[in-house]
Formats: structure tokens, sequence, C-alpha cells
């Protein structure tokens, strides 16, 4: 009875130890103010750079645990450079005509302390995906690059704020 009850005991930590796990902020207590300007873009596609860095800054408003600032009143700066756009036919019709595309986006993102005029980390090839039918397949409705390109840089802007904020990219 005494094993019973102490694994019952174990199993019940277990479940409300996992249950309320709540990450938290790796951020240094001084950083109140960040600067997100715009995104350098390195490759062939226009316009991503404006389109994911409004979505960043909109991510930090949302968290609410920074303010916005400009960069040179700003406590860190968020440096990110767009650096691959790939995109792949995976799926063919009998004529070899490409039905589904995966899309791919790459970013090199620096956090820099303006107080100490340091660079604090850098992360390289953090990307995000996704694919997409071109036509309506296996239920799956049509989808347009501009639509799928919106998703991925949509994941982006939050994998970036999540990697400032908790320091994870999860």
């Amino acid at each position: 009875m005494k094993k019973v009850m102490l694994s019952l005991l174990v199993l019940a930590a277990l479940a409300a130890g996992c249950a309320s796990y709540i990450p938290q902020p790796n951020l240094a207590p001084d950083v109140k103010t960040i600067s997100v300007p715009v995104f350098l873009n390195k490759t062939d596609k226009y316009g991503l750079e404006q389109y994911v860095t409004q979505k960043t800054i909109d991510e930090f408003l949302a968290d609410g645990r920074v303010t916005i600032l400009d960069e040179y009143k700003s406590d860190a700066v968020i440096k990110c450079v767009i650096t691959k756009y790939v995109q792949t036919p995976i799926l063919f019709d009998t004529n070899q005509v490409p039905q589904q595309y995966r899309l791919r986006i790459y970013v090199n993102i620096t956090f820099f302390d303006n107080k100490q005029q340091r660079e604090l980390w850098l992360t390289k090839d953090m990307w995000e995906e996704t694919t997409y039918y071109v036509v309506n397949n296996l239920g799956m409705p049509a989808e347009d690059e501009e639509r799928a390109r919106q998703r991925v840089l949509d994941q982006l802007a939050n994998k970036v704020m999540r990697r400032v904020i908790y320091g994870s990219m999860n």
C-alpha cells in the first residue's frame, strides 16, 4: 500500500510540474528598451525586410516586456539579416509540373548592447519554413507564394522575439 501511495504522489508531482511550466524571460533585467532597425535583405526577393521588420516589432509590442525606441535611444538593438530564400518544389504531377513547394527563409540575428557598445550574442542561420500547394490537392486549398511567404515571415518574427526575450528558438 505504501508503494502505491508513494507512486501516486510521485506521478502527481510530475504531472503538476509539467502542467505548470512557463518559460522564464532570459533577457537582462537592465534591458527595458530595444530597437528593431529594418532588416537587411540579402536575397533577390523584394520587400521581405519591410514586412518582417514590422511583424517583429508587432511581436515585441504584443509581448509587452520591452518598449520599442529609436536605435540611438534604446538599451539594445536587434540587427537581423535575411540571408537566404529557398523555394523548392517537392511534389509533381504526372507531367512533372510542381504541385507543392517548400519555402524556407533564413536570418542571422545580432543582439547588441547599446550601453556597453558590444555584441551580446549572434545567431546564424535561424530559419522557418512552410509547405504549400499551388493546386487544390489532397483536400488542401491552393495557395500562392506570397501567402506562404507571409506565413513564414510571421513565424520568423515570432521566433526572433522569443530568441531575444527567452533565449530560446523553439
